[in-house]
């Protein structure tokens, strides 16, 4: 599995965490960036596709500071892979 396919059908926020957890087994790299005040995936430093993607999953998270993200990976297991 292509871990792009991770972000089909997100539209609430236990979807956008299971998105995070797919990402996670796919070998991918979950961070939280205080600049952009969202998750990004460590690949966006030089690939920007899958950018939309965690702009949308951080807003259904309602991710936008290192504490709501402490609040959120508590809450859904964020770091959990």
């Amino acid at each position: 599995m292509n871990y792009l396919d991770c972000f089909k059908d997100i539209s609430d926020a236990q979807e956008a965490a299971e998105a995070i957890h797919c990402v996670q087994k796919c070998g991918e790299t979950v961070l939280y960036d205080k600049d952009e005040k969202r998750l990004i995936l460590w690949r966006e430093i030089y690939d920007k596709s899958p950018e939309e993607h965690m702009i949308k999953i951080s807003k259904l998270l309602e991710i936008n500071s290192q504490e709501s993200y402490e609040a959120a990976d508590k809450l859904y297991n964020l770091t959990m892979y």
